[in-house]
């Protein structure tokens, strides 16, 4: 009986023993669950805390992206208004530069032209002035004109042509204006008076030629009582002159 109850006793020990080991074991288990488990939350907290960071981090970088975006923006915005009011300013300096050189150009053309206009009046009027100078002192000169045959009256026996002698032998006498550079010749031709010229010289005036009153006979002339030993068209008169066209019969008579 006693060993019955110690082996009892053994094995109730042994079952409780083992009952121990196991809830033991599982308790350790349970424990080692737990751990893992609060090891894995605490790992996936601190992973979230990492993203949580991470995240905030790229959120205040883009944070300070925009705003450094923004800022770039401001700045470009204002530098191309800047750059437009430049432009503006530049293409309203033009336009006054054009318009100011557009007046001065106007001015000088004006002035140009007024001084042109001024200079034209002044040359015309210089030159109304020498015209009128020219006139007066055309106007002013004058010699004294004498176109003769008194000689032939004389020496009417020797005329073999049917020439009717003026009285006194005076053909044409009259005072004479001439311009400056005017002949001898030139004034005879505006007498009026028939002249027949052959090469320069004086062959007949009124009709009378010359042998007609003599081998010797002809026309001469002569400038303040000088005979001049060339033609007439090279003798240039002079105010006051006093011009004669005389016809000679003989040598000496005049």
């Amino acid at each position: 009986m006693k060993k019955y109850m110690v082996w009892l006793i053994s094995a109730l020990m042994a079952v409780s023993m083992t009952a121990c080991s196991n809830a033991q074991k599982k308790d350790t288990k349970d424990q080692a669950q737990i751990t893992t488990a609060a090891k894995e939350n605490a790992t996936q907290t601190e992973a979230a805390k990492i993203t949580s960071k991470k995240e905030k981090n790229e959120k205040k970088k883009d944070k300070k992206k925009l705003q450094k975006s923004k800022k770039n923006s401001k700045k470009t915005k204002s530098s191309t208004a800047k750059k437009k009011e430049t432009s503006t300013t530049t293409a309203k300096k033009k336009k006054v530069k054009k318009k100011k050189t557009k007046e001065k150009t106007t001015k000088t053309k004006n002035t140009k032209e007024t001084t042109k206009t001024t200079t034209a009046s002044k040359n015309e009027s210089t030159v109304q002035t020498a015209e009128n100078q020219t006139t007066e002192a055309k106007q002013e000169q004058s010699c004294e004109f004498l176109i003769s045959c008194k000689t032939v009256l004389s020496n009417k026996s020797a005329l073999q042509s049917n020439y009717q002698v003026p009285a006194g032998g005076k053909i044409y006498e009259k005072k004479m204006e001439f311009e400056e550079g005017d002949t001898v010749m030139d004034v005879l031709k505006r007498t009026g008076v028939d002249i027949d010229i052959s090469k320069g010289y004086v062959a007949g005036i009124d009709g009378l030629y010359e042998f007609d009153c003599g081998k010797n006979s002809g026309w001469m002339y002569r400038v303040n009582g000088k005979f001049p030993n060339y033609m007439a068209g090279k003798c240039k008169l002079h105010d006051g002159d006093k011009v004669e066209w005389l016809y000679t019969c003989v040598r000496g008579d005049l």
